[in-house]
């Protein structure tokens, strides 16, 4: 594997040239049309890059291309910047060299157009400017030149603009899609969604700052690759090595805009009034005009905002302990002094006392924790509820890190919540807090379900209830499906009162649907707005829109669930956890896998499984994990599954969790491995265990794999028995596919692999089809044989290529036409029309008609379209029917 000096040495080579083709293709176009161009942009934006690529590829040898760069340091200098366009011994009167200069750029264009490539054109000197000047009146002369955009009204630009025609281009940053591609050309490896979000929102899709940022990460070893994915840790994404950089390409700060700034980044959204106290007017106008900052807002309401986080890094590294609490202490005295009465700001004069290590009323911490909690801020409600003390402040702070996903750091705390608490109502929501975070974070079942039983035993019967969260999480992922049901409708009736508890329980109710066989209906809820998606835990808000994309995708509505997974990544992406985005890249996969497109689903599973570790939530962990193993299975990788199944029984828990998602890829293994009897008898061990605890959609995927790998009548009819009592018509769908290969019906199997293809379910339309071809063509009906096998591959096109493992190769489709109806098709199928074809055969036109209706019929197709495509070129180069 390379290291990082390769890296940093890959950094540092040209990057391939990408994400500005069409601004490349708009420039060639315009030089075309007889017309220049000046691109322009901020510093780093790519100009010089977009300047060589147009460069490069007017070079060919049909124009003379000069190309210069233009520097500060010669900007003195007479033809400083065109000095290769004069002998070597070149000297006497400017006049004279310009003379010459023209004369040298004549004899190498030798007829030909010129094609003048300048680079900095601000710092381009005087007889430079000259020549091209003089170049564009008395030559057919084409200029390309690059500048930043601030530098527009320089004496070269402006004179270029004058005498020559020349069409402005802003060269805008990077878009995010975009953006993604130029960090994996510069890597050689895509970047997981979470670090590409961060580099994003750093650098503003600017790549010379992407460069340094991606230099720093390699440097510190932050920035590292797993699996072929580049990882850097969101906390992490930061350096104070580009702060020289910001200088560099942003102009350097005087003092007193520094402490403007310092001021800026650590107000947040205070209100300009209690700003106006502590900035000096003219360094915060000028920041404005330099657009390093901008207003945000109006009234009361507005306050002030950094253009750029970089600035914001450049701010808090030149910002020492001291001089940051006197800071946070005057913000709170120029808020406290200036507010309206509105609550937040309150909260915000409370937040810069605590944070400054100022004396503050634990009530008056707890309530500004509880406050910044509740709208998302869970990192600073724990850095204020840090500052106070007592039981109150313990359970605030332990609710922040658990919203964090700070499983190790918020066990002690909840631990000192639930035995300092004095009211029993607020120690029972402690106690079920403990407990999933013992459950989920530790993954210790036996000891939650401990402490769970010792909770119910302390606490008054009027407060248990509060115990029902705990509860539930623990009856809906590890017990049956009707004790879940029970606790699950206690807790409708009960639901908690704390925010925390009432994000963790959200999914609960819609992934308990979905086990017992009630996607659609889950689905619903999601689409009703009945259930809601968490705001607090950004964790549990994955979790409950994960359980809206896989009921969409049981529920047999593939192209909904993939816009709705799309939607959530996103969302996921803003929110910067690392467990909520690798669920989401998850159930990407899964919608990718559903859709036939098993690359995307790898590389999908590939980003969710870069970003799990040790400490990742139960069961996100079995679910990315299984998903990554099963697709890796069959795409035949063998290895990489194996790997990625040992790496999952270390992930789970010791005791109490029964088989799912693992047990099932477990089987994929093995089928993919070419141990059918042993898949076969794992999903049979499996069936039961699934039938005992009343999960019906767990049971429902055992009798589908096993009645594509084992078809049998009982098998089929045991699935039939099972979707009759789920709400899912894709069920319903799979007991038809299990009834169509049991019983060999080739109509029963191409209705299924319709209603399959209309759903989306690409991947088990190939599925129903494969069969289908060959019980038609068992049956003599090659018409219809042939027009699957015509479909069959349409969709294996659709489904990138792929072909189930363990469908043995199809027969080709044997030819039912005669040797004068083949020859017919064959001129057909070239373009001939039928009078030519009359004519080539000596027949009439009606009879060439009639040959090639009956061929028609016979290979299911309705014109010469579909014909050219029924048709492949035989041994002999000559085209026959087609097999899948």
């Amino acid at each position: 594997m390379p290291d990082a000096r390769t890296h940093l040495a890959r950094l540092d080579a040209p990057w391939p040239f990408t994400g500005r083709q069409a601004e490349q293709s708009a420039i060639a176009r315009t030089l075309a049309g007889g017309r220049g161009v000046l691109v322009t942009g901020d510093p780093g934006a790519g100009k010089s890059r977009l300047l060589d690529a147009v460069l490069a590829a007017a070079d060919d040898g049909r124009r003379l291309v000069l190309r210069a760069t233009a520097t500060y340091g010669w900007q003195q200098v007479p033809f400083g910047a065109f000095g290769h366009l004069l002998p070597e011994q070149a000297a006497g009167h400017p006049a004279d060299l310009l003379t010459e200069a023209m004369r040298h750029v004549d004899a190498r264009a030798q007829g030909r157009p010129v094609l003048v490539g300048v680079d900095d054109l601000n710092w381009l000197d005087d007889a430079s400017t000259a020549l091209l000047q003089r170049l564009s009146t008395e030559t057919e002369l084409r200029v390309v030149a690059a500048v930043r955009t601030g530098d527009l009204g320089c004496v070269p630009v402006a004179t270029l603009r004058r005498h020559t025609r020349l069409e402005r281009l802003d060269l805008a940053p990077f878009s995010q899609d975009a953006f993604a591609g130029l960090i994996a050309a510069a890597l050689g490896d895509p970047a997981d969604g979470l670090t590409r979000n961060a580099l994003w929102h750093l650098t503003q899709g600017n790549p010379l700052l992407l460069r340094e940022t991606l230099r720093c990460g390699l440097d510190s070893g932050e920035l590292a690759r797993h699996d072929g994915i580049w990882t850097w840790p969101v906390d992490e994404a930061h350096h104070p090595h580009r702060c020289d950089m910001i200088a560099e390409t942003g102009g350097a700060l005087t003092a007193r805009e520094l402490e403007a700034l310092q001021y800026i980044a650590r107000a947040g959204a205070a209100p300009l009034a209690a700003l106006d106290r502590l900035l000096d007017p003219a360094a915060a106008e000028s920041l404005e005009e330099r657009g390093v900052i901008h207003v945000v807002g109006s009234g009361h309401g507005a306050s002030l905002a950094i253009a750029h986080p970089l600035y914001a890094e450049v701010a808090q590294a030149h910002t020492g302990a001291l001089r940051e609490r006197r800071m946070l202490r005057e913000l709170a005295d120029a808020l406290a002094q200036t507010s309206t009465g509105a609550p937040s700001d309150a909260m915000h004069v409370t937040a810069w006392r605590c944070e400054a290590g100022d004396p503050v009323a634990a009530a008056e911490a707890v309530a500004a924790a509880q406050w910044f909690l509740s709208r998302g801020d869970a990192a600073r409600a724990a850095r204020i509820a840090a500052r106070a003390e007592g039981a109150h402040a313990a359970w605030q702070l332990g609710r922040a890190l658990v919203a964090q996903d700070r499983v190790e750091a918020a066990q002690a705390h909840l631990a000192a919540a639930y035995e300092q608490l004095t009211d029993p109502c607020e120690r029972a929501e402690a106690a079920a807090l403990l407990v999933l975070n013992t459950f989920l974070g530790l993954r210790q079942v036996d000891t939650a379900r401990r402490m769970l039983a010792e909770a119910a035993a302390a606490l008054p019967a009027e407060a248990r209830p509060g115990l029902l969260a705990a509860e539930a999480a623990l009856a809906v992922l590890t017990g049956s499906a009707g004790d879940a049901a029970s606790t699950v409708a206690a807790l409708d009736e009960h639901p908690p009162r704390d925010l925390v508890l009432r994000m963790a329980v959200a999914p609960l109710r819609p992934y308990l649907l979905i086990a017992a066989g009630q996607p659609s209906r889950a689905a619903a809820m999601f689409d009703s707005g009945q259930a809601p998606l968490p705001e607090v835990w950004p964790v549990m808000r994955a979790a409950a829109q994960a359980c809206h994309v896989q009921a969409l995708l049981l529920a047999g509505r593939a192209p909904r669930a993939a816009e709705r997974a799309a939607q959530y990544y996103r969302d996921a992406l803003t929110r910067g956890a690392p467990d909520a985005v690798a669920l989401l890249a998850m159930i990407t996969g899964k919608c990718a896998y559903h859709g036939g497109r098993l690359a995307d689903a790898r590389r999908w599973l590939r980003e969710a499984r870069s970003l799990i570790d040790a400490h990742t939530l139960f069961p996100i962990s079995e679910n990315v994990l299984s998903a990554y193993a099963w697709t890796a299975a069959q795409q035949g990788d063998l290895d990489d599954a194996r790997s990625a199944l040992d790496q999952l029984a270390a992930a789970l828990p010791r005791h109490g969790t029964p088989a799912g998602e693992a047990a099932l890829a477990h089987a994929w293994l093995a089928v993919s491995a070419g141990q059918r009897d042993t898949a076969v008898r794992t999903l049979r061990e499996q069936l039961q265990t699934s039938l005992s605890r009343g999960m019906l959609t767990l049971a429902a995927e055992r009798l589908h794999l096993l009645a594509r790998l084992d078809p049998d009548v009982d098998t089929a009819r045991r699935l039939r028995e099972i979707a009759q009592q789920c709400d899912s018509p894709l069920f319903q769908l799979w007991a038809e596919l299990a009834d169509g290969l049991a019983r060999r019906d080739p109509i029963v199997l191409d209705h299924a692999a319709t209603a399959f293809e209309e759903r989306g379910h690409l991947r088990l339309a190939m599925e129903a089809l494969a069969p289908a071809a060959t019980a038609y063509q068992r049956r003599g009906d090659l018409r219809r044989a042939n027009a699957v096998t015509h479909r069959i591959q349409q969709v294996r096109e659709r489904c990138e290529g792929w072909w189930p493992q363990w469908h043995p190769a199809a027969p080709p489709v044997a030819s039912a036409l005669t040797a004068r109806e083949q020859e017919v098709c064959e001129l057909a199928a070239s373009g001939l029309d039928n009078a030519a074809i009359a004519g080539r055969l000596v027949l009439s036109v009606r009879t060439v008609e009639n040959h090639l209706q009956r061929a028609y019929h016979k290979l299911g197709v309705a014109g010469r379209t579909q014909l050219r495509l029924a048709l492949i070129p035989g041994p002999s180069g000559m085209l026959t029917p087609s097999g899948p």
